[in-house]
Formats: structure tokens, C-alpha cells, sequence
């Protein structure tokens, strides 16, 4: 077993995502690159989760039905124990320098949704976690 295998087999990703197809497709995905997947439609059930175990990785839509990937993003820096998570914020919208400076917490990197779909989103997750 190759060394990345190791490293991605220890991953456990949180994909927060409230498309169900979208959703469900990043999920096999994630499980591909041989890592751990969970996964929620809404920010309140996320932040329960993250409560419940600190993910190797927070993959967040922005625009969730509940509260946005905004306030789940306030919320986590607020404690100690989250607020340095790596983030990959998934969005389809276009974010400034400004508002991406805003939305981070540890390493944090940003694609669209159409990213998500290629062997990009296997990079990112590789390059947040790298030592």
C-alpha cells in the first residue's frame, strides 16, 4: 500500500451538501480516493456531527436550506476544538478575494460545483491535509 493510500484511508470527509444527487455522487466519490465518508443536506445536523467526531476534512455548500455555510463557519470558529478544520467550501457562486478570506477556517480552498466532479476535488483534499 502506497503511502497517499495510508494517508486517505485515515480521512474521515464531512460533505455538507443539500443537492441529494450532488450530495450522494461526492460521497462514492470521496470513498474512491479511499477515504471515509459521512454526509448531511443541512448546516444545524453538521454542526451536531462535527460535535460528535472532528472530521479530517469539512467539504460545505454555502447555500444550505437551513442555515447557511456562512453561519456553519461562525459557528466553528467559535470553539477551539473546530476552529482550524480543513475547508473546502463548495459553491456555485463567485466569491471575491474579500469573502473568501472571510470563510476560513484551517487550510481552506474553494471550487465550484462543477470541480466537483473531476480529480481536482481528490488534489485539494490531498493538498489541505498534507503535512
Amino acid at each position: 500500500m502506497t503511502e497517499n493510500n495510508q494517508t486517505s484511508q485515515l480521512l474521515d470527509i464531512l460533505i455538507v451538501e443539500d443537492d441529494v444527487m450532488l450530495n450522494h455522487v461526492m460521497s462514492l466519490q470521496v470513498k474512491t480516493f479511499g477515504c471515509s465518508s459521512r454526509s448531511t443536506r443541512n448546516g444545524i445536523q453538521a454542526l451536531k456531527m462535527i460535535e460528535d467526531r472532528k472530521p479530517s476534512v469539512l467539504i460545505l455548500d454555502l447555500g444550505l436550506p437551513d442555515i447557511s455555510g456562512q453561519q456553519v463557519i461562525a459557528k466553528l470558529r467559535e470553539n477551539p476544538s473546530t476552529c482550524s478544520i480543513p475547508l473546502i467550501i463548495h459553491t456555485t457562486l463567485e466569491l471575491s478575494a474579500k469573502e473568501k478570506a472571510e470563510l476560513h477556517l484551517g487550510p481552506s480552498k474553494f471550487i465550484t460545483k462543477t470541480t466537483a466532479f473531476s480529480d481536482q476535488l481528490e488534489e485539494l483534499i490531498r493538498e489541505i491535509t498534507a503535512k
